[in-house]
């Protein structure tokens, strides 16, 4: 096991406040001088395998995703969501333990108001976007937290069916209500791996998530058993 860290409130601030002037260790150098200063490794009382995140790897695609995103889940899977809402965790992971994978994944060959656009969305979690979508290690966790919550036996396939595309994630990750009613999310989810007219394309899934949106005001996905819930989704089928 290892001790999982976050750094304090004014090293965030301080990081936010200077990334410009730091863009040569975000594209290059990184942080491992600093990592041991005062408030930088405020410690977390929560089991981790930290180890486990050198696994890593700093590719693109759904495949590379998927990978990436159960390595972070076995490192990091004891976090509660209320300890993942806090940002200055996934700030510290990507600037320290993780500053590899983040550079290589989100600064490589980025130059100028580019380099500085992806160092602030990329390597902080001082909102609820940055650590839930952006931030190179939160936004892992929070893919594997959704697909475990929705599809418990099948984490895999989970993700599997979550990462398909932006849209599908957005649909379940970014919105609160679905993330918070895994019954619903596995069934969305079952919806993308079992139905192909569905998932291929934006529209397709566009028009399935507006009947479920439209249908679906006031109806108690998390009271109803799995093929209930299947039975419900099919009613929404474009």
């Amino acid at each position: 096991m290892s001790t999982l860290h976050y750094v304090s409130s004014h090293v965030e601030e301080q990081l936010k406040e200077s990334v410009e002037q730091n863009i040569a260790r975000y594209v290059r150098d990184g942080f491992s001088d600093l990592a041991t200063l005062e408030g930088w490794a405020v410690p977390l009382s929560v089991p981790s395998d930290l180890a486990v995140l050198r696994d890593l790897r700093p590719g693109e695609g759904a495949d590379v995703e998927i990978f990436n995103s159960l390595v972070v889940w076995k490192a990091l899977s004891k976090l509660t969501p209320a300890l993942a809402n806090e940002g200055r965790l996934w700030t510290r992971l990507a600037h320290v333990d993780c500053f590899e994978f983040s550079r290589d994944r989100w600064m490589k060959k980025l130059k100028g108001p580019a380099a500085t656009k992806s160092a602030r969305a990329h390597f902080f979690g001082d909102t609820r976007t940055r650590r839930r979508d952006d931030n190179a290690i939160g936004r892992l966790w929070w893919n594997a937290f959704i697909a475990k919550q929705a599809m418990p036996g099948n984490h895999h396939d989970g993700l599997k069916a979550l990462l398909r595309s932006a849209d599908i994630r957005s649909n379940i990750v970014e919105r609160a209500r679905t993330a918070r009613m895994p019954r619903l999310a596995g069934g969305l989810l079952r919806v993308v791996l079992q139905r192909p007219s569905v998932a291929p394309n934006e529209e397709g899934f566009r028009a399935f998530m507006k009947n479920v949106n439209r249908l679906g005001g006031g109806v108690m996905f998390e009271l109803m058993e799995p093929t209930g819930v299947d039975r419900w989704l099919e009613r929404c089928l474009p």
